[in-house]
């Protein structure tokens, strides 16, 4: 306050000293997938300050199956994202316990959390750095826009104003349940790491019928953590309770699903989870070719297909209370993508996701569904 003449500002008498360090993988790069350990020290470890920095190329196959640097000519680029999308799986290991999972969907997680989540003043700023450049209304050719700003931005990222192939560097946090908590990991701990990446079908999109195989090669990955090395007689304390129970971290696990629709279906059931009730189930509908990979358009292409209704089954309990009655060609919509808004936190927010309305109800990468849950039983999906 003004008037608080003899406060002195807050020291941190916690904390003695902290750096970032770089870990290189054990294996070499052109062999996945890429490992990494972080040793086991005195030092605590912040785990929320865990990145992965990656160096990429782009490659073509020529017509004598050789791989070339592409040129002003090559219309391609990398998918949305890319510094976290390039995972399809990682593993986490502490003291040889697995602690997480990615289950092959580790690309879809990181879009349902940055696309929904992260206002878009971040995506604009910040998580360029991460590869994301918004697409917007301009998703016009299934999926893909050759001319929109964001794979337009995408693609210079691999070629220089004159056409010339360059490396493209990321820089992206690592997406792991025990990441997203805010406490140490205690000293002594031995942590293995696992990262396994994408096809390059599904990490590039080139849209159009006579373009070559192209490649994503990955040049370089390094992982930097930040260690923290506490005062002495705080470090003494936090060993002598760890001696009388063990340390605890709140954490929300994340928990992904793929189900398969096939043609002409008029109604779809399915049983998604039996032992926990998530807080929050996000939904997103794609091709079952793009969700493989295919070069010619893009994995996040997210469509509605037409959806007429949705509902959540929790022991007797449907959510919404009130059945949806949805025609995204006449735009009635409108109570689905306000319920999408309140799930997340932005309806009636001054931030914004930067998904409006209009890009909700048209076949555009936009359209999610969000249903939040309360209550703690068996959770069932119907689609209609």
């Amino acid at each position: 306050m003004l008037y608080h003449f003899f406060e002195t500002p807050h020291t941190n008498v916690s904390i003695s000293n902290s750096s970032f360090i770089e870990l290189l993988t054990l294996n070499p790069v052109n062999i996945t997938p890429f490992h990494f350990k972080i040793h086991a020290t005195t030092d605590y470890i912040d785990l929320a300050k865990t990145y992965v920095f990656t160096e990429l190329r782009i490659k073509k196959e020529d017509k004598d199956g050789k791989l070339v640097d592409i040129g002003r000519e090559d219309n391609v680029s990398a998918v949305q994202l890319i510094a976290h999308t390039i995972w399809k799986n990682c593993r986490m290991h502490i003291n040889g316990t697995q602690v997480f999972e990615g289950n092959s969907l580790m690309a879809y997680r990181s879009i349902f959390d940055y696309e929904l989540t992260y206002p878009q003043s971040v995506k604009n700023s910040y998580l360029s750095v991460a590869g994301y450049y918004d697409d917007g209304a301009t998703q016009t050719y299934p999926g893909v826009d050759s001319n929109g700003y964001g794979v337009k931005s995408r693609k210079r990222l691999f070629l220089d104003e004159d056409g010339n192939p360059r490396t493209a560097q990321f820089m992206a946090k690592l997406d792991v349940d025990i990441c997203n908590q805010p406490r140490y990991l205690v000293n002594q701990c031995e942590v293995d790491i696992e990262l396994l990446p994408n096809e390059s079908s599904f990490l590039l999109s080139a849209p159009w019928d006579t373009a070559p195989k192209y490649y994503l090669k990955i040049l370089a990955c390094k992982l930097y953590v930040k260690k923290i090395e506490l005062m002495d007689s705080l470090a003494f304390d936090i060993a002598k309770k760890l001696e009388i129970k063990p340390a605890r971290y709140p954490m929300r696990k994340t928990s992904l699903k793929s189900l398969f629709i096939s043609e002409n279906r008029s109604e779809f059931n399915a049983n998604i989870w039996t032992d926990h009730v998530p807080r929050r189930i996000i939904l997103g509908m794609v091709d079952n070719k793009d969700f493989v990979g295919r070069q010619k358009t893009t994995p996040f292409y997210f469509q509605h297909f037409n959806l007429r209704d949705i509902s959540i089954t929790a022991g007797g309990v449907t959510f919404p209370a009130a059945p949806y009655s949805l025609d995204f060609s006449k735009g009635n919509c409108a109570r689905i993508y306000h319920d999408m808004q309140e799930a997340i936190g932005y309806a009636g927010s001054l931030e914004s996701n930067g998904i409006s309305m209009g890009m909700h109800m048209q076949d555009i990468a936009s359209s999610y569904l969000i249903s939040q849950i309360v209550r703690k039983i068996m959770v069932q999906r119907c689609l209609i």
